[in-house]
């Protein structure tokens, strides 16, 4: 087999393999309280009878009504005719993800097993492929404080009731799609693509790490002429500059390259634009930016954790159309077709894996570390290659001043590095802003390239705070919010929400706030609504727009309209940029009233411009790049 390549930045493998069978579909399923299954032949091809019940994969058993309290043991069986594979041949059953620990039987040997509910995994099956083939999988979705995420070591930091429940619910199953895949034994895996451009010049260098022979490069549906010449380590060109076109959230432009092997070809997408931050700012391809955002746990109501495209794509889109483009959008690692949206349509996303609320004594297991590497890995080996990722990381709400906090971060972004040089580091803190971090170097906030921090309280002076203790770096508000309960009145949150956004919009090195949450998610933690939800949404579990929704659209919209006048049978408005938060420069904007649609200048931060328009009675709406409506004015 080849070595291992890489790609490095913005690259998303659309195809590559000799032959792919999906194994999503009709499987049947039984549950394992006793743990009995292997002893009593469930593994064996010839099982399972036709009395079990039939299941459609991804699943999760969590959803169905009669296994919703159910932790542990479960079990899905697959049988599917397969194709003869050549002797040179390489067969691999793909997992996306499957919650949380899972064993695997292929026609009765035993081929893997994986820890880690969130992240895909591979196993390999070339030995024991069949014309007929039975797929056993052993499903686990029990926790512990081995876990990650899971309960929390018993220690006097740690003794509440709640530190011994999951954070949020344990969704067990095959949650994402599984497929049969056969390559050649020389296959290309896992290239990488540095996609670097010089904001300057307007060029942009494309060196691709891996041993294939040759690289075609496409723009769109057109083959571009460019030349690539082996050189250490892979293959380099330069684009000139008439055929570079730069991605960022407005424009999110997409290349494809097209990698050549021995025996096997690679066709992926890809995006040029650069990230950086510098002197307490964000840039996107040399600009300032700062934008609102949202954190999303996967949950709808039927579905759980599954993410169906009739989901993702709605619940995208409403985030999208609520300035909601910037995001520390889960705790966990969220769907590939979730980054895919992102990709095509422009998001900017702060990818996260396992450590959530790790205890000290967890942090310093060396078992806990090696786990949480083996997720990271995954995560960043498949997500390392979408433009809408702009940064990982290292976990949420642990013991950053404690001296294991201080030495996960330190070692774990060392360890992000090696795997993906490219991506910025950061993890949500909620310590930094403590009066007892007095300087520096009493908080891990030290080591990352721009802090984040989960704020509820305090706004203005913690972030303060924060920018005091590191003044040259951006300020990043992984979380803010208020739960809706019965003492707090949609008013009483939109207030808040008002009040927060206001103080950072006076702290220039603040380049996002990211509210808690986008959607209600089910919960078994104490202060739970008794209907099962925690109302931190503004959004409702079956995504209904609460006002705090609307509200959030104006705050995060990057600018404002104002009626100016109606008379005459002339309609007469003004669009204001926003020169604070949210900020950020707008190409390709317009403005829409009733059938009339006026497109926008280029408008840098502060701008102003004036519209007139037929007189209606329509409002009117601002239009962002890709027919997103974020703000609407009624007259």
């Amino acid at each position: 087999m080849m070595k291992r390549c890489f790609l490095l930045v913005m690259l998303m493998v659309m195809a590559g393999s000799s032959y792919a069978q999906s194994l999503n579909g009709g499987w049947l399923f039984a549950l394992d309280p006793l743990k009995i299954g292997e002893q009593h032949g469930w593994t064996a091809p010839g099982f399972p009878d036709n009395k079990l019940d039939k299941v459609t994969v991804p699943h999760s058993y969590s959803v169905d009504k009669r296994f919703f309290f159910y932790t542990g043991a479960a079990w899905y069986f697959r049988k599917f005719d397969a194709p003869v594979i050549k002797s040179t041949d390489k067969a691999f059953i793909n997992f996306d993800a499957v919650f949380y620990k899972c064993d695997i039987w292929f026609n009765g040997t035993r081929v893997g097993s994986h820890e880690g509910g969130y992240t895909p995994f591979t196993v390999d099956v070339t030995k024991y492929l069949q014309q007929k083939n039975t797929l056993s999988v052993r499903v686990d979705n029990s926790w512990d404080t081995t876990t990650i995420p899971g309960a929390k070591t018993w220690d006097t930091t740690y003794s509440d009731n709640a530190s011994q429940l999951y954070p949020w619910i344990n969704y067990g199953g095959i949650t994402k799609p599984v497929a049969l895949q056969i390559r050649p034994a020389d296959y290309l895996s896992n290239i990488k693509i540095e996609a670097e451009p010089d904001l300057q010049k307007g060029t942009a260098r494309i060196f691709i790490r891996t041993n294939g022979a040759r690289v075609n490069l496409y723009s769109g549906d057109k083959k571009l002429a460019v030349s690539f010449k082996p050189v250490s380590g892979g293959l380099l060109a330069n684009l000139t500059a008439k055929d570079v076109q730069l991605w960022d959230h407005d424009h999110p432009y997409l290349y494809t390259a097209e990698v050549i092997g021995s025996a096997d070809t690679i066709r992926s997408n890809f995006g040029i634009r650069k990230i950086e931050v510098k002197n307490a700012q964000l840039l996107l391809n040399g600009h300032p930016i700062k934008m609102g955002g949202c954190n999303r746990p996967a949950d709808y109501p039927g579905t759980g954790s599954l993410d169906p495209d009739s989901v993702l794509q709605r619940d995208l889109t409403l985030i999208k159309s609520s300035g909601m483009e910037l995001s520390r959008i889960a705790h966990h690692a969220v769907s590939k077709n979730l980054l895919d949206w992102a990709d095509k349509h422009g998001m900017l996303i702060i990818t996260e894996a396992g450590n959530w609320q790790l205890t000290p004594k967890q942090m310093a297991d060396p078992m806990i570390r090696e786990k949480f590497k083996s997720q990271m890995k995954e995560m960043v080996e498949r997500d390392w290659n979408h433009p809408s990722v702009i940064a990982y990381s290292l976990g949420n709400e642990f013991y950053a001043y404690k001296p294991e906090g201080l030495a996960w971060v330190r070692d774990m972004k060392q360890f992000a590095k090696t795997l993906d040089p490219t991506r910025l580091i950061t993890f949500a803190s909620y310590t930094v802003f403590r009066d007892y971090i007095k300087k520096p170097e009493d908080e891990a906030s030290q080591y990352v390239d721009f802090v984040s921090a989960n704020v509820y309280a305090k706004h203005a002076e913690w972030v303060a705070h924060i920018h005091e203790l590191y003044p040259d770096k951006p300020v990043f508000i992984s979380e803010f919010g208020i739960m809706a309960t019965s003492n707090k009145t949609e008013a009483d949150r939109i207030k808040y929400l008002k009040d927060a956004i206001a103080a950072f919009r006076k702290a220039d090195y603040v380049i996002g706030a990211s509210i808690w949450t986008f959607n209600d998610y089910l919960s078994r933690y104490p202060q739970t609504n008794p209907d099962g939800y925690r109302s931190w949404g503004v959004v409702g579990p079956d995504r209904q727009r609460r006002d705090s929704y609307y509200t959030l659209q104006e705050e995060f919209s990057p600018a404002l309209i104002e009626i100016v006048s109606k008379q005459n049978g002339k309609l007469t408005v003004r669009i204001r940029s926003r020169a604070d938060f949210p900020a950020y420069t707008l190409k390709g904007y317009k403005v829409k009233h009733g059938g009339q649609i006026l497109n926008l200048p280029v408008m840098q931060p502060g701008d102003t411009q004036t519209l007139t328009f037929d007189a209606g009675n329509e409002p009117v709406e601002l239009i962002k790049p890709g027919d997103f409506v974020i703000l609407t004015q009624k007259l």
